[in-house]
């Protein structure tokens, strides 16, 4: 599925080195979620299978990969934080940090999705 315009009108409204860095995270989205449908939801691209799995924001020294279930991910990877009830993320500061550890979280979370969705607000 294409990643819909309103998608790319948010990234493209983007300091240029965190839009770099979200196009790069939405595609890895694409290629390891290829089934996934991808809104704009809270006004930044959102992808979902049964229920909201991923989401890419730009905040100004980094993007965030947001977790919905990140919580129950932990295990997964040190690199995700945060500490709330569900919603987790990860933090990338360069393109190179668009990696295959990020592989490996968006796998386990589309899987956890298949596996045991839940609501998500």
């Amino acid at each position: 599925m294409a990643r819909p315009a309103v998608a790319d009108a948010y990234f493209e409204k983007q300091p240029e080195e965190m839009a770099r860095i979200a196009r790069a995270l939405a595609d890895r989205i694409e290629a390891v979620g290829p089934g996934l449908a991808c809104k704009l939801a809270w006004g930044f691209p959102c992808w979902s299978g049964n229920e909201r799995i991923v989401s890419v924001t730009c905040q100004a020294a980094h993007c965030n990969l947001q977790l919905w279930s990140g919580a129950r991910l932990t295990s997964v990877s040190d690199r995700i934080v945060g500490t709330g009830k569900a919603l987790r993320h990860v933090k990338l500061r360069t393109l190179a940090d668009v990696d295959s550890e990020i592989d490996v979280i968006l796998n386990a979370a589309i899987a956890l999705d298949a596996t045991d969705p839940q609501k998500v607000r």
